[in-house]
């Protein structure tokens, strides 16, 4: 056993601590790391926000000098303050229990079917799944203890759980666990629910994130939310089921490698239209006119279109492209445009597979 691995096996298992967070609660955190992953802000603006709450803590300060000499890897160092306020909230109510008779979350028990709906992909995921999508899923609890869990579609298990844990605190709990996909089984992924249940139905979010090297540690591959009112603008779905909808692009960054010929340049405006059938993109078509980068000189077609118009405003998914002088190159399109303001917002990115994003978008009026 090296030194780095003795020593954070120490700290995890040998160390008791005192602590003293102010202000900061794991809502708090979890919306932080939640912003560390999806790399909207840094790991040094992250530690800046989490000194900002002066926890006082052995094993915080201690874990986090071993993640800033790379003997901790970053997985574990949010491990540690993840249970650091974990380990606070149970001293806030057993000191609250001195005074109060009866203080204590109510037993979860039973088994609870709901569904989850894709609302977030990473741009890494290859596969099958669209935004909107949904998966069914399964808990079993019995006596606050989980005792199964399952994530399926189409009746087929789509993980396999490992090392599960589960976190009561008051009316909500976290879920925690390791994944194997079948589909690639050496991927290190880790699966994670946040919820509560509500008269006696579950609501909460579903992640499955990447920890292995070749991603930033705890990027998250796959985000769900619960649904539970299926109902809810089922008028508006059926009326107007097919429909056109008109977008102006404009081109804000390209990367060098770009060859010139393909007149992808910034500032330079492309006019798309969707072809809509209930929820989902059809087809795409462009004007050739209107156009520089999005003519018949440059694109065979766009194929394996997976986007989705979720509650009638926002355009998500992802789509192939067919470029005539690079058609063997695999090229894919990110879509994320949200249309419920008078001016649209998002980008759409177009990405070579394996060598990252080359042309980026935005929406104009």
């Amino acid at each position: 056993m090296n030194f780095k691995i003795f020593k954070t096996f120490i700290i995890i298992l040998f160390f008791s601590f005192n602590l003293i967070a102010k202000d900061l609660t794991l809502q708090t955190f979890n919306e932080l790391k939640i912003e560390l992953t999806n790399n909207k802000i840094t790991i040094d603006q992250f530690n800046e926000k989490i000194n900002e709450f002066d926890i006082t803590s052995d094993i915080f300060e201690i874990s986090r000098d071993l993640f800033f000499d790379d003997a901790l890897s970053l997985e574990d160092y949010l491990e540690v303050i993840e249970n650091v306020l974990i380990n606070k909230s149970s001293l806030i109510q057993k000191n609250e229990s001195n005074n109060v008779i009866e203080s204590v979350t109510s037993v979860m028990n039973g088994e609870y079917i709901f569904k989850t709906e894709i609302t977030n992909l990473s741009q890494y995921i290859v596969g099958d799944f669209i935004y909107g999508e949904l998966f069914e899923n399964k808990f079993i609890f019995e006596n606050n203890e989980l005792k199964e869990i399952y994530l399926t579609q189409n009746n087929e298990e789509l993980l396999n759980f490992s090392k599960t844990k589960l976190i009561i605190d008051e009316k909500n709990f976290i879920i925690k666990s390791n994944v194997i996909d079948p589909s690639d089984p050496a991927a290190p992924l880790k699966y994670r629910f946040e919820g509560n249940i509500d008269d006696d139905k579950i609501n909460g979010k579903m992640t499955i994130s990447y920890y292995g090297n070749d991603l930033p540690q705890g990027t998250i591959l796959v985000e769900a939310n619960t649904i539970n009112k299926i109902e809810k603008n089922l008028d508006s779905n059926i009326v107007d089921n097919n429909k056109e909808i008109n977008l102006k692009l404009k081109i804000v960054r390209v990367n060098t490698n770009v060859p010139t010929e393909l007149d992808a340049k910034i500032n330079n405006i492309e006019i798309l239209t969707f072809l809509i059938d209930e929820d989902k993109v059809k087809e795409i078509k462009y004007e050739e006119k209107s156009n520089n980068f999005f003519t018949k000189k440059n694109i065979r077609s766009f194929k394996d279109i997976k986007i989705k118009l979720i509650n009638q405003n926002i355009l998500k998914g992802k789509s192939r492209l067919v470029l005539k002088q690079f058609s063997s190159e695999n090229v894919s399109i990110y879509w994320n445009i949200d249309l419920s303001m008078d001016n649209p917002f998002g980008n759409v990115v177009l990405e070579l597979v394996g060598r990252g994003p080359q042309i980026e978008f935005i929406p104009i009026k």
